[in-house]
């Protein structure tokens, strides 16, 4: 019964979604009325800053010793400070901007060559992200890439990576695109993919009940995340009464920018399910859920999603106490030194703890850093690359490994219960399931013809 009474309560949270398939679980075959997390307020605003302004550090001193030329390794950071994401782009920044200093023991050089950042605002819109990481390379020089938190957009800087043969690395974005079916040997990730994220809480899914069905926005993000869930949850023996197709992934899909709800949580309703998948991003997140409650499918069946930032949980999840989810990155529950640096660089800079995606701005800095050592301070791709395969760093969370094949960041992942949303110090979790990175490796997806799936 005790095990009954969490599953009810699970209101699995998140940001970005994926498939799973770890130890096997039973589930009941009724629908479990879930606990709405009422979203109280209006959408999450961007975290202000408390003291220092979020663009990246100049560099601290002139290259004194350089190795080669001297001159700047400039590093083009695409990140969203407008549009619907904007949210997320401050979180990345200080995350890249503190990893050059912790990496590079604040000098913010490698082999005396300094390192420059120019930051682009991408809006969370593709086009603008690829005239901006044309414009970080032609206009501003820019050696490597790295951002953004929009799935769409990094797909398109992907692209633009590999034409100009300039290495890519991605955070947060967690399309499985992008180290799948879109792989180039130019692109390596620094967060995590949507397949980590469903295998890290589709297990506990399937206590819940097993017809599903799942509303995602409609874009890469949105589509790579229920194709991950759409295939985990099969392969764990739950259905989808929705859409059961490998076009329609078991999915009601809407548009991004989405005020309006209601048609497609009608067909949500209508569907029958035990379960419900969310995936969504940005500030559409409050009134889906706020409207989601207004027509009662919290009563019908269980709302699963991911753990947002810390200002997100606060405004939306007061009534979701109890509940279960997975948690991309939170600066609670992970006790070792880097984090510990971390946290509390970030308090004294920031004033805040670190959130939801700094880790991934993190990881991407402490990566280049390596990566550059390697090749004395040599950023061009072939060194760079050959450098970032297979490289083993530790990191917020622990032991970091980027996979030779497909460029994914095998890490560790957490399971948390939700304890809270009132602490002072957002400290709102207790760990459930610390899972180890083999535990939620996805799948190599790069396409067959490229040879490099093991």
């Amino acid at each position: 019964m005790q095990t009954v009474r969490l599953v009810r309560q699970l209101t699995i949270t998140l940001l970005i979604v994926f498939v799973l398939a770890l130890s096997a679980c039973g589930g009941g075959s009724t629908a479990q009325p879930t606990t709405a997390p009422a979203p109280t307020a209006a959408p999450t605003a961007a975290p202000e800053p408390t003291a220092v302004p979020t663009t990246a550090p100049e560099p601290t001193a002139a290259p004194t010793t350089a190795v080669s030329t001297g001159e700047p390794i400039v590093v083009g950071l695409l990140t969203d400070n407008s549009g619907l994401l904007a949210i997320y782009g401050p979180m990345l920044e200080r995350g890249f901007t503190l990893g050059l200093e912790y990496a590079t023991n604040g000098t913010n050089q490698v082999a005396g060559r300094p390192i420059k950042v120019v930051v682009k605002d991408t809006a969370s819109n593709p086009e603008t992200g690829v005239s901006l990481a044309r414009e970080a390379i032609e206009s501003d020089g820019a050696d490597v890439l790295v951002g953004s938190p929009s799935s769409p957009v990094a797909l398109a800087v992907s692209a633009v990576a590999a034409e100009n043969k300039i290495v890519y690395i991605a955070a947060p974005a967690a399309t499985p695109a992008l180290t799948g079916e879109n792989f180039n040997i130019y692109t390596f990730r620094a967060g995590r993919t949507s397949v980590q994220d469903a295998l890290t809480m589709s297990a506990a899914l399937l206590q819940t009940g097993k017809k599903f069905v799942q509303i995602a926005q409609d874009n890469a993000f949105g589509r790579g995340s229920a194709g991950a869930f759409y295939l985990t949850v099969k392969a764990l023996g739950g259905e989808f009464v929705l859409n059961d197709t490998p076009e329609g992934v078991g999915t009601v899909f809407a548009p991004p920018d989405t005020t309006d709800f209601t048609p497609y949580i009608n067909q949500l309703l209508d569907s029958g399910a035990e379960v419900l998948i969310v995936t969504w991003s940005g500030t559409g997140f409050v009134p889906m859920f706020q409207q989601m409650q207004q027509l009662g499918v919290f009563d019908v069946m269980t709302v699963a999603t991911g753990f947002g930032d810390n200002q997100t949980m606060v405004n939306g999840y007061a009534d979701a106490i109890g509940s279960v989810g997975v948690s991309v990155y939170h600066y609670s529950l992970f006790d070792n030194p880097v984090n510990n640096w971390l946290v509390e660089r970030h308090k004294a800079v920031y004033g805040v703890p670190p959130d939801l995606f700094t880790e991934s701005g993190f990881n991407a800095a402490i990566m280049l850093v390596k990566a550059l050592e390697k090749t004395n301070g040599d950023p061009t791709a072939n060194g760079l690359i050959a450098a970032l395969e297979g490289m083993t760093f530790d990191g917020p969370k622990g032991k970091y490994t980027v996979r030779p094949e497909d460029h994914v960041l095998l890490q560790p992942m957490t399971l948390v219960r939700l304890l809270n949303t009132t602490d002072p110090d957002f400290k709102f979790f207790e760990l459930v399931t610390l899972f180890t990175p083999e535990q939620t490796a996805p799948p190599c997806a790069v396409p067959a013809a490229l040879g490099r799936c093991k």
